[in-house]
């Protein structure tokens, strides 16, 4: 008899303990559909927080404050903030950033404009209404392109101009929700005239939609802070390697702080680098979800070895007929591996049906979801594994049976 014959005679075994089957392959779908929906969350979130980072500019470099050990080539993992001040790592020592080390990066090869940064939360007023947003005082040479963004309306700022504002998106359109351009607002009770609003850089992780930016010397006087920046994004010249200059630029800031790369008292991160540490991340983020997920398909394999010990009762005498026959054990073995299978089978591709469904719920409430071919694989695999393995045993028990006595089974 073939594998073809075989695979018949299980389908048979299965449509006729319809009841059983299906309830043992919805174990199996549940099983399937839950690691595929979880995981397909962590891919979904890699996808838009790598899409995110890929917004903010992959020629800009941060430096900021705070040392970290985890960087290779002398830099660190924090994100490249492209709207915001960089985080700082997780060294013991934090030696801030002048403005005039800032200078000196400009100097460093393929360091195309230097932009440092002064930030503080501030209360921004425009009419009578009140908001608490990051106030951002820049260079005015190095914007818009350390924003990561082009300007959607009006222009950029002029040089020693200390009296304009330039708004992210998102502060326009739905903070304040009016015709910003030309307009006047209050930071901290200082007026300043709006002459820019930035287009939209489609990010959410760290973009600069939800700032207000003004000149850096402005910003000195609002904030009373003439030494120390906040943060340092570095314009890095087109063509070249934003990874080998960051290396560079942290070879030059070891110099100027007079510290050895095992105490760098500062993070300098690229868009590659936090790209990096955000799929690390997410990849552990699947396997938790994962293992979360495969409990459900464990209890769905052990409703399978049930169905399956059961199946192997019922055909007791079945298979003593199958022996008197001249059946080997190896094609009694091989039909109920091939029933467990099938089982497994029937469930993995409703698994998938249904983890499409689920994806679809996730992505409606906002979560974000995406279903990989290579997952499907993954589920569809493992299902059917599952049930090969959950019906190994009861098949090694129907192989075993002597036919004698299987021809006695009442």
């Amino acid at each position: 008899m073939n594998n073809r014959e075989i695979a018949g005679l299980a389908f048979n075994s299965i449509r006729y303990r319809s009841l059983r089957s299906w309830l043992a392959i919805m174990g199996i779908v549940i099983g399937v559909a839950s690691i595929i929906s979880l995981i397909s969350i962590s891919v979904g979130m890699n996808d838009q927080i790598q899409k995110n980072l890929g917004g903010l500019g992959a020629n800009l470099i941060t430096i900021s404050s705070g040392g970290s050990q985890a960087g290779s080539m002398g830099f660190g993992g924090g994100p490249p903030m492209g709207g915001q001040g960089g985080m700082g790592g997780s060294g013991s020592t934090e030696t801030a950033i002048t403005f005039q080390e800032a200078e000196q990066l400009k100097k460093v090869a393929n360091v195309s404009a230097v932009d440092a940064r002064l930030q503080e939360r501030a209360t921004v007023t425009y009419r009578n209404k009140n908001a608490s947003l990051t106030v951002i005082g820049t260079e005015p040479s190095a914007f818009p392109a350390s924003a990561a963004a082009t300007l959607l309306q009006g222009t950029a700022f002029l040089p020693g101009d200390t009296s304009s504002a330039i708004l992210g998106y998102s502060v326009a359109t739905e903070t304040f929700n009016d015709s910003m351009l030309n307009k006047p607002i209050k930071i901290d009770g200082k007026v300043f005239r709006v002459i820019g609003i930035l287009n939209t850089s489609g990010s959410s992780f760290g973009g600069p939609d939800r700032n207000v930016f003004i000149s850096q010397r402005a910003a000195k006087t609002l904030f009373s802070q003439t030494q120390n920046a906040s943060s340092v994004i570095a314009i890095t010249a087109s063509g070249s390697d934003p990874d080998v200059v960051a290396a560079a630029i942290a070879v030059k800031l070891r110099a100027l702080h007079r510290v050895t790369a095992a105490k760098q008292d500062f993070t300098v991160s690229t868009a590659s680098s936090m790209q990096s540490t955000i799929s690390s991340v997410t990849g552990t983020l699947s396997l938790f979800l994962g293992a979360i997920a495969s409990i459900s398909l464990i209890v769905g394999g052990i409703g399978v070895a049930n169905a399956m010990f059961t199946s192997v009762l019922e055909q007791t005498k079945y298979i003593g007929l199958l022996k008197a026959l001249g059946a080997r054990k190896r094609m009694i073995l091989k039909l109920f591996v091939f029933e467990a299978g099938l089982v497994g089978l029937v469930g993995g591709i409703l698994g998938i049906v249904l983890s499409f469904a689920g994806s679809a719920v996730l992505t409606s409430f906002g979560m974000p979801s995406r279903i990989s071919l290579e997952l499907l694989a993954l589920g569809l695999g493992v299902s059917m594994l599952v049930g090969i393995v959950s019906g190994l045993i009861p098949a090694r028990n129907a192989a075993s049976v002597a036919p004698v006595e299987a021809l006695k089974y009442e």
